[in-house]
């Protein structure tokens, strides 16, 4: 008996570029955030009831919850035989944004804690939830409400049929803002933009374009460093009432906000070896450099025996196996990649080679070895 198995990996790549010789002009708003502005990450602990015999299996942790929360309602009853089939223990996570207000509403993720196999019709029952750095242990959000899921499951007779995950789920609008952050950005002398990605050359068209379209004196832009830029608040703005300085301080923001500067991209090359993804940025070049590559093929031949003793006899039945692994490489060649200014060229270049994409990927981490890859190879 013979059996032929044959590895075969197939990978993906994606080359996105972008034509440098066209500059993008990109409002500032929508490339910073104001220090001090941020979201919040608030945690709990729920029960999600409904289940339809999806739910925790014979759970301490499940069966104690429950009788934790019946209790705390005041309600006396027998929980020795308590069923939890039908409920489960969950994480209920939420991201509350920096200027929420009491009573607004936001979404909730939900995710089994247990063995609950599908959260299928199930609803979460009242849920505080908490910030991780408040040690009052305030409620932020009070989350609750049917579970929407983005897959399903499905099983009888042995057969089972699943898509995505079923043990996690969403309650839309599901959390109520009990209490909201309170945030000091704006009742200070300066603000200080954060770029989201920290460049020093776009720092610095941030601090001009600012100080070039407003006439203000002094100029109220500076460049701390690469991720900052501090804006002192113009004289003229500030006022004794606060709530006419913070309003002029927000339409200040606004105007900011609205100049259009030049995004400086940074040279980066950006592999994902699990997908055999590669992004190459628009100021990625390379200089002339050889290059030869080959391909590998492994087959691995496994042929079993199976030996037989007579009737008569009283001997055992032997199985035995041989393993044949055999390789194949590919003649490799000597290539020249001549210098390359732009990605067009650079991936000109590499098309050039008739490379696959997990090839490409080791020319590129040897061609940076190299000193001649002139971008930061980033390798997920």
């Amino acid at each position: 008996m013979k059996k032929l198995t044959v590895v075969v990996i197939n990978l993906l790549i994606i080359s996105v570029f972008n034509n440098s010789s066209f500059a993008i002009q990109t409002r500032i708003k929508d490339v910073v955030t104001v220090d001090g502005i941020h979201e919040a990450k608030l945690f709990g602990m729920g029960l999600v009831t409904g289940l339809n015999n999806t739910g925790d299996k014979q759970s301490q942790v499940t069966q104690r919850f429950v009788e934790n929360m019946i209790q705390n309602m005041g309600i006396t009853m027998e929980l020795d035989r308590l069923d939890t089939k039908n409920t489960a223990v969950v994480t209920v996570t939420a991201v509350l944004p920096p200027f929420a207000k009491i009573g607004s509403e936001i979404d909730v993720q939900i995710d089994s804690l247990q063995t609950a196999t599908s959260l299928q019709g199930g609803t979460l029952l009242p849920t505080p939830l908490f910030h991780p750095l408040d040690a009052t242990k305030e409620v932020y959000v009070m989350a609750g409400g049917v579970i929407s899921l983005g897959g399903y499951g499905a099983s009888s007779g042995g057969d089972s049929i699943q898509k995505n995950h079923p043990t996690a789920g969403t309650v839309p609008n599901g959390g109520i803002v009990h209490k909201a952050m309170r945030l000091d950005v704006f009742e200070g002398e300066e603000l200080v933009l954060v770029p989201y990605h920290a460049d020093y050359t776009t720092a610095v068209n941030i601090a001009d374009a600012i100080n070039n379209e407003l006439s203000y004196t002094p100029k109220p832009a500076t460049t701390v460093d690469s991720g900052s830029v501090r804006v002192i608040i113009p004289s003229i703005l500030q006022n004794s009432d606060e709530n006419i300085y913070t309003d002029n301080v927000i339409r200040f923001l606004a105007q900011i906000g609205d100049l259009k500067i030049i995004i400086d991209r940074p040279a980066r090359v950006v592999i994902d070896e699990k997908t055999g993804t590669v992004v190459i940025g628009s100021n990625v070049a390379i200089s002339e450099v050889a290059v030869t590559h080959g391909s590998l093929f492994v087959t691995i031949n496994t042929e079993t025996d199976i030996s037989q003793p007579s009737p008569a006899t009283a001997g055992q039945t032997i199985v035995s196996s041989e393993t044949d692994i055999t390789t194949q490489e590919s003649e490799g060649w000597l290539t020249e990649i001549p210098e390359s200014t732009t990605v067009a060229n650079v991936v000109d270049s590499l098309n050039a080679l008739g490379a696959t994409p997990r090839e490409l990927i080791s020319i590129l981490q040897n061609i940076e070895k190299n000193g001649s890859l002139h971008a930061k190879l980033i390798i997920r």
